[in-house]
């Protein structure tokens, strides 16, 4: 296993995983909470943060995800120092949590995050996450070439201010799931912008 990403998931396990998002774009997270995708407020793209951006040449890392015929390009992403982690600005594009599995692995939850729109750019890619159902197959194209198939086992709309799945976004262990996360529910303007966080969880397609 590499010690590096687990070390980077459980340093991010005592930080806030609220998906708030600020009238502003940025994010809030208080201290001692885990980490945070945090997708698109109604703001413009020039009030959208800038996500902490890193550089992965794994040959196994997500560079494109595609579902219902569509593709977007995928981009590693970090959390920064609070833990927070946001998606690519450009809501056309979409971010990998490069300390997250791995696809090919064999275990551990790939997190995959978007922004679901901005006022400025419109509907963002993430947007089709809340219309995937049951047995929908998702692809990941990786840095090699070659793909990896996933279908849709559940999809999940929880509160920011409820019970999140942490457990599942911050494990290593366990069967191979690829979980793609984005905002979701009514708009409810700051500070937290959409009140749900939307999870879809997939299993590797046999």
């Amino acid at each position: 296993m590499d010690t590096r990403r687990v070390a980077a998931v459980l340093a991010v396990t005592g930080l806030l995983f609220a998906g708030g998002c600020a009238n502003d774009g940025t994010a809030s997270a208080p201290p001692s909470a885990p980490a945070s995708p945090v997708p698109a407020t109604k703001t413009g793209q020039r009030d959208l943060p800038a996500p902490v951006a890193v550089t992965d040449d794994t040959p196994s890392a997500p560079v494109e995800l595609a579902l219902g015929g569509v593709a977007a390009p995928v981009d590693p992403v970090a959390t920064d120092h609070a833990g927070v982690l946001l998606p690519p600005q450009d809501v056309d594009r979409l971010g990998w949590w490069a300390d997250s599995a791995l696809p090919g692995s064999g275990a551990g939850s790939i997190v995959v995050v978007g922004h679901v729109d901005d006022v400025a750019q419109g509907t963002g890619f993430a947007a089709r996450f809340a219309e995937l159902t049951e047995g929908e197959e998702v692809a990941l194209t990786l840095g090699d070439g070659s793909s990896r198939d996933y279908r849709v086992d559940r999809v999940l709309s929880v509160s920011k201010d409820g019970a999140l799945p942490l457990d599942e976004l911050n494990r290593l262990d366990g069967p191979e799931t690829l979980v793609l996360v984005t905002c979701g529910g009514e708009f409810v303007g700051p500070p937290l912008g959409y009140a749900n966080n939307d999870f879809v969880f997939a299993s590797v397609a046999s």
